[in-house]
């Protein structure tokens, strides 16, 4: 265990010396390791050389697998593996929405109106958010924090929002009113608040396999339960086995590389409030979560895509996601279906908690 901590703590120091001179953080690496050491779960290594390491970030358990790279050994693949969970750590510290510390959480804090200076990654990512915002047609968000914080309490409390409030957080919300350019972020509504919860984990494991391949590791597959990011087929076989739901309760193995497969949807995560299941992702129009159950799960070149995609699939008719998914170079659906929620859950989902 001593071993695994050192790679941990080293790739920890590796991806804050990386990203640091660019992110300008006054902090030192020394902090950063203490504060995410503690996070790593578990490394193995397998007989066939394959590595296997976990980490906890962004509030799930990041999984890669990874086969060492030409002339590299089970110690230098061990390591790579720690520098790209390391990375879910940092990025989390750049877009999670629930730390005060986070930069994000900065923008949130800013008045509207005025030109926010942000970091090069969170510039990064938010550009890429607007982007995937305009190809959806709206229906992949990221301004819709003002709606999250009154579904949270509507799941506590097992009671919808008011007229009012929702109409509140309806002025407050709407990706056209937020602006990014090299001079920095302007948000045009007061009380708007940017929530990244539907791309963010696919973002940072687009990051994670960057960081595998700078490290000279080509052949592995990143999990953060639902996002999964292929690179190189392990050796000697034609792909990663990937199992994808596609109804009634069937699974499909599929042998996937170079792509990414992002799932959305409420089979285990609803609220049940006046006998109206609710799904966890919200509808932009209403500000309310979706109430047709449904599952989806799409492939496409990037994990981040893949996760946008997903999360406005559970939004769009089935026939005007497909036509758009249609139009996208690498871009596929491997499972949209409908679903009631399973009678043994309801009991769970009554009170408006959220299912793990």
């Amino acid at each position: 265990m001593r071993m695994k901590l050192f790679f941990w703590k080293a790739a920890v120091l590796g991806c804050g010396a990386f990203f640091l001179p660019a992110a300008g953080m006054s902090g030192g690496t020394g902090e950063l390791a203490a504060a995410v050491s503690a996070r790593l779960v578990s490394c193995e290594h397998a007989v066939d050389g394959r590595v296997t390491a976990r980490g906890a970030a962004m509030g799930t358990v990041f999984t890669v697998r990874a086969y060492p790279g030409h002339g590299m050994d089970g110690a230098r693949t061990e390591e790579a593996c720690m520098r790209a969970l390391a990375c879910a750590v940092f990025w989390e510290g750049v877009m999670s929405a629930m730390d005060a510390e986070s930069r994000l959480a900065a923008l949130n804090a800013a008045p509207a109106g005025v030109k926010v200076p942000v970091s090069p990654e969170l510039r990064r990512v938010l550009s890429l958010s607007l982007e995937y915002a305009r190809l959806t047609r709206g229906t992949f968000d990221p301004t819709l924090g003002p709606f999250i914080r009154l579904w949270k309490k509507s799941r506590r409390l097992g009671v919808l929002p008011s007229r009012e409030d929702l109409e509140r957080a309806r002025r407050a919300s709407g990706w056209e009113k937020l602006s990014v350019d090299g001079e920095g972020v302007m948000k045009a509504a007061e009380g708007m608040r940017v929530d990244l919860g539907g791309i963010g984990k696919g973002f940072a494991v687009d990051r994670m396999a960057d960081m595998l391949k700078e490290r000279g590791v080509e052949s592995f597959c990143i999990d953060s339960t639902s996002d999964v990011l292929a690179g190189a087929p392990p050796p000697g076989m034609q792909g990663w086995k990937l199992r994808v739901a596609v109804g009634e309760g069937r699974l499909e193995q599929r042998l996937m590389s170079y792509a990414a497969v992002s799932t959305s949807g409420d089979a285990h995560q609803f609220a049940e409030i006046g006998g109206v299941a609710y799904s966890h992702v919200l509808d932009p129009a209403t500000g309310l979560g979706v109430t047709e159950g449904r599952q989806v799960s799409v492939q496409a070149p990037a994990a981040a895509l893949a996760d946008a995609l997903s999360t406005a699939a559970c939004v769009m008719s089935e026939e005007a996601f497909r036509a758009l998914a249609g139009k996208i170079p690498g871009v596929s659906v491997l499972g949209f279906f409908r679903h009631p929620p399973p009678e043994n859950e309801r009991s769970r989902a009554f009170s408006g908690q959220k299912i793990p």
